[in-house]
């Protein structure tokens, strides 16, 4: 963590002021105040801001991604970090992050290679007859179809993935691509899940970068919904 905040504040070099778009609980605001930047948040989800509340961050607004309530270029950077698969108008998200900022729009991406129970889920719920219908690569997809001004390297990281773990917390709803599904249809992929991992232990390895976008790419962007 502590070397992709070093990334940012990097490549935040000539900014002072950022809008974290989908805050959450604050995890990148932050140690990003921390280290002297004017930051605002905004998220739809209360008990997410409060969350960030909870932390200290004090400048955090309810608004909705699609049409943020801020004037042109009203911050020097925006930073937007796992929102795109969250959202059914994606496109209209990125003009709006690239609208209110002035300098730079950044974003942690980077692929993953080994296992990855997000895929399993999402094939068999296709299978089932339910595709998921947003846009599954999220910031890591913006960046093959838009390509960064700046992209920075943060490292390489691998670690042990217990399958059990990793179908509880799918099972439980901790992710997006599940909250859509009726319960039953739900269910059933758990099953298949667990038939078919239960018990077995893989290896992951996730690629971290900090890409930077000048604020005009992403107003011009002007991409199919898919």
């Amino acid at each position: 963590m502590r070397q992709i905040v070093d990334t940012m504040q990097d490549v935040l070099r000539n900014c002072s002021t950022v809008l974290d778009v989908g805050i959450g609980t604050g995890r990148f605001a932050c140690p990003l105040t921390e280290r002297e930047f004017q930051v605002v948040g905004a998220d739809i989800s209360v008990p997410m801001m409060l969350k960030a509340r909870e932390k200290g961050l004090s400048d955090v607004v309810r608004a909705d991604a699609r049409n943020l309530p801020f004037r042109n270029s009203a911050f020097d950077s925006v930073l937007l970090v796992h929102l795109l698969h969250l959202v059914d108008d994606w496109v209209n998200v990125v003009h709006e992050v690239g609208r209110v900022a002035r300098l730079l729009v950044i974003s942690l991406v980077g692929p993953s290679s080994g296992f990855r129970i997000r895929q399993s889920y999402l094939k068999l719920r296709e299978e089932m007859g339910y595709p998921l219908g947003r846009f599954n690569e999220a910031e890591e997809g913006l960046r093959k179809l838009v390509a960064p001004a700046e992209t920075r390297f943060v490292g390489e990281f691998s670690s042990e993935v217990k399958a059990d773990a990793a179908i509880a917390s799918l099972e439980k709803g901790d992710f997006a691509i599940s909250w859509d599904l009726p319960l039953d249809i739900h269910r059933r992929i758990i099953e298949r899940l667990r038939s078919e991992y239960g018990g077995k232990v893989f290896m992951r390895t996730d690629t971290f970068e900090v890409a930077a976008w000048k604020p005009e790419q992403l107003q011009r962007f002007d991409q199919v919904r898919v």
